[in-house]
């Protein structure tokens, strides 16, 4: 993309007197930043290898991170569900032996049919 508009002469008119117009410099430097940034679509960026693998060893332990916690949490609740079956079979074995050894009444009223 070449420039191709024909130079400004100032001929000492007093037209030309005061400084050039601002736009044909604003569009200049527009169109050099639009054509170099043409010129770095075509590059390849470069590869940052070092950076890449950061990441990936970064995502790997923050995945088998969260795998753990999340098996500790689960290990921890089967030993409370475990300790807890414990309690009640505790509890009914000991309600058994109460039951046992109170006393057996002499007499039982069949329950009426």
């Amino acid at each position: 993309m070449n420039d191709s508009s024909p130079p400004v002469e100032q001929d000492g008119s007093p037209d030309s007197a005061g400084p050039p117009p601002a736009q044909p410099t604003l569009q200049r430097a527009f169109m050099d930043r639009a054509r170099r940034a043409v010129e770095r679509e075509h590059e390849k960026p470069p590869r940052r290898l070092v950076q890449q693998l950061v990441a990936l060893v970064a995502a790997f332990a923050l995945t088998f991170g969260i795998v753990y916690v999340i098996d500790a949490f689960l290990t921890s609740m089967q030993k409370v569900m475990r300790m807890m079956d414990e309690q009640e079979e505790r509890q009914k074995q000991e309600e058994a032996e109460r039951k046992k050894k109170e006393p057996i009444p002499a007499y039982v009223v069949p329950p009426a049919d």
